[in-house]
């Protein structure tokens, strides 16, 4: 089976291994978490992110120009407090699978939110101990307005604020005046249920299931500077990992122009805060409207770095009907989404959504914190027409059971550019769906001898034996190949020496000496370079995938994050920043056996050039140490396991084709063994006359017809009689070869005919 056969047959085993992977509906589980605490305790606990003394309220100075005035209504009527204890929904102790997911702190100023609790996910490790606290998603910022708080816009009133007469120098510097109802920073009344609890019990249905669900719902109202009424609603369904907000604006004596602002859902954690390359992001999902009314969904997304950086113009969504926008970090997302989503411009709620800045991390911009804010178009309540906006809120993991059902599965996908061409479908619908078989496997293992739950360490190492083995074939071309150009090693370097001053010449004799042999280089390559998505998929998939956070496997605490055997006892000079206060090992494995790798299977170095490049190679694998030093261990595992296995392969790959060196194939390299050739086995060993050999079939027939070619070649013929000492005519090809299964006569003796 030739190179190419090889390829289209490990292609077909792929596609259909990842049909019945979809069609089996197999995917990652996330592992079930700790129990948890109360929301107000928890956030106490973990702490609030310190906010910068020069930072800004996002929505207020930041988003306003120096200068503006907010318009001043009426004095609102005093409104009650209510204990922050009543205004929280769901549960961060639910454990029950049809239970609640999220524990939401609401905030009566400004309505919002004041934390998201995860009743499935701890808290980040601290080190290697687990806090067993509840993963706090979304924390209050101490300056910005709570999340999902809103502020009213009035039509047409910035037009008409007459502006003062100054100078040309003074009005370059004059920012137009404009008005805004801050109800972001009011208090709002709580509207409580006949029997006066501030939490409202709601039932409905599940439309997948048609089976009852449970819900809670808590009511506020407040009344704006224009004489608009609002009722904001929050309402937390069970075995959901987000919330709905319902906007009602109500005038009941005209109608009333005006647009409003929603600040999104922010403060959302940095995960591996020391280790990782994903730190805080936004992210815009836009719909592209088509014939069908489906359409598709493009997704935006700006690192926090990149939101700093862009000051006064930051990136926004204005084109296209919003989706969803939000923000995220490695493993978890928090967004908000116009519902029903629009289908089309005339659907479409908001007018632009932009990025915020919320605190700017002088020492690090890229650890800013940063949000969202979206505009609505203009409404227009009036008597008898209120105006409802419905909005959903996910705050939970980027994976795609828990996405589906805000139609947000996309955000599940390693969306980060890649040098390699479809290495995150890869990813998604090949590496992952294999890594959750594996994972069922262990898990049914773990319970047939009485376990519970499965282990990921274990899963990493079978999928990644599985795939060395799906690509066993092309591997073993590859090794075969690179034995075969080895072996031709003396030939090169003679063409090499012969023609140092000729490199055209050169590289004609060493093309013309491979095809002679059989030897591609580019076949070699190239199970490489099919490997190379996989290998690139894997590292995505193990990268950013929730179910190995907080998976332990031997010493390893978290699969997620650096295995962080100990701490050292003091910062290391220089590297101490980069590399962290942990001594990781798996990345000094890998290394090592990459070096073991070279050192046993690397051609020796037959000339100063050669000999350059295989120390500089080393001195690349350190370097790759230093850069790969804080990788998660998942990665870890799977590089060690891969190395193995090639090191394993490479070893048996002599006794496996030690029995093919008297084919056709081993003769094209070894039919001058006898003479010092670059073969070893064949009849001119000097051991006597080779094996009878069985009939060549079409494949020996094609063979020989290439090699009667290679031997009327006068440059090869020379170059071997040079190497021998050889002036003399040589017989023919097939005299040839017959001639070298006879024993040679000793010298003085005359030969019989």
């Amino acid at each position: 089976m030739n190179d190419r056969k090889q390829i289209y047959v490990v292609l077909m085993v792929m596609i259909l291994w990842m049909l019945l992977i979809q069609a089996l509906g197999w995917g990652p589980r996330p592992q079930a978490k700790k129990p948890q605490t109360d929301p107000a305790k928890v956030a106490k606990d973990q702490g609030d992110a310190a906010p910068d003394a020069k930072a800004e309220a996002p929505g207020r100075e930041e988003d306003r120009p120096k200068g503006a005035e907010e318009k001043k209504g009426p004095k609102a009527p005093e409104v009650a407090h209510v204990d922050p204890s009543e205004l929280v929904l769901g549960s961060a102790t639910d454990k029950a699978p049809d239970g609640y997911r999220l524990a939401v702190q609401l905030e009566q100023k400004g309505a919002g939110v004041e934390s998201i609790l995860s009743s499935r996910y701890d808290a980040e490790f601290e080190g290697r101990k687990n806090p067993h606290l509840p993963l706090q998603i979304l924390r209050r910022d101490p300056i910005a307005p709570p999340s999902l708080s809103l502020t009213i816009n009035e039509e047409g009133k910035a037009a008409e604020v007459a502006q003062p007469e100054v100078d040309d120098e003074a009005s370059e510097l004059a920012p137009p005046r404009i008005t805004e109802d801050l109800l972001d920073s009011v208090l709002w009344e709580v509207v409580r249920d006949p029997e006066g609890h501030a939490v409202r019990v709601v039932r409905s249905q599940d439309p997948a299931t048609k089976a009852d669900i449970e819900g809670q719902e808590v009511v506020f109202r407040a009344t704006a500077a224009n004489g608009v009424g609002i009722t904001k609603t929050y309402r937390l369904w069970q075995t959901m990992n987000g919330l709905e907000v319902e906007l009602a604006f109500e005038s009941p004596d005209r109608e009333r122009a005006f647009s409003y602002n929603l600040f999104g859902p922010h403060g959302i954690p940095i995960e591996g805060e020391w280790y990782t390359g994903t730190f805080r992001e936004v992210f815009f999902g836009t719909i592209r409207p088509s014939g069908n009314g489906e359409g598709s969904i493009k997704v935006e997304t700006h690192t926090a770095n990149d939101i700093v950086k862009a000051g006064d113009k930051p990136p926004k969504s204005t084109t296209l009907p919003l989706r969803f926008a939000g923000v995220e970090n490695q493993y978890f997302a928090a967004f908000l989404a116009p519902y029903p989503a629009p289908t089309s411009d005339e659907g479409r709620i908001d007018k632009e959504t932009k990025a915020v800045v919320l605190h700017r991390d002088a020492q690090a911009v890229q650890k800013s914190d940063v949000g969202i804010r979206m505009t609505s178009k203009t409404i227009r309540p009036g008597p008898n027409a209120p105006v409802v906006h419905t909005f959903r809120v996910y705050t939970g993991p980027k994976i795609d059971s828990a996405l589906a059902p805000y139609n947000a599965s996309i955000l599940a996908a390693y969306r980060k550019s890649s040098f390699i061409p479809g290495a995150s479908y890869v990813a998604r619908y090949f590496i992952t769906p294999t890594l959750s078989v594996t994972y069922d496997l262990t898990t049914a293992i773990s319970r047939a001898l009485g376990g519970s739950v499965g282990n990921w360490g274990v899963a990493i190492i079978l999928m990644t034996l599985f795939v060395k083995l799906l690509m066993f074939p092309l591997g073993r071309r590859q090794a075969l190949m690179a034995q075969r150009t080895q072996q031709l090693q003396p030939y090169l370097k003679a063409i090499q020496e012969k023609y140092k001053d000729d490199k055209e010449q050169q590289t004609r004799e060493t093309l013309a000496l491979y095809k002679k042999h059989g030897v591609n280089p580019v076949s070699g390559c190239l199970p490489a370079l099919i490997q190379l998505p996989i290998f690139v998929g894997l590292w995505q998939a193990l990268n950013s995938s929730v179910s190995l956070r907080h998976s332990p496997f031997l010493w390893i605490s978290d699969l997620a994050a650096p295995d962080m055997l100990f701490r050292f006892p003091v910062e290391i000079p220089l590297l101490g920043s980069f590399l962290g206060r942990w001594f990781n090992l798996l990345p000094i494995l890998v290394v090592g056996l990459m070096l073991v790798q070279t050192k046993l299977f690397s051609p020796p170095a037959t000339t100063p050039e050669a000999k350059t490049q295989q120390t500089t190679m080393q001195f690349m694998m350190v370097f790759m140490a230093v850069m790969f030093y804080k990788v998660p261990a998942g990665l870890g595992i799977y590089f060690i396991t891969s190395s193995l296995w090639s090191i394993g392969e490479r070893l048996l790959l002599p006794k496996i084709t030690h029995a093919a060196e008297n084919t056709p194939e081993a003769d094209a390299l070894g039919g001058d063994a006898g003479k010092g050739g670059p073969g070893k086995g064949g009849g001119g060993n000097g051991r006597g006359p080779a094996a009878p050999k069985k009939p060549p079939g079409a494949f020996g027939q094609f063979m020989e017809r290439i090699l009667e070619e290679a031997r009327k070649d006068p440059t090869y013929r020379k170059l071997t009689d040079d190497r021998e000492g050889k002036g003399k005519d040589r017989k023919t090809d097939r005299d040839d070869r017959r001639d070298r299964t006879r024993p040679r006569p000793k010298p003085g003796r005359k030969q019989s005919p």
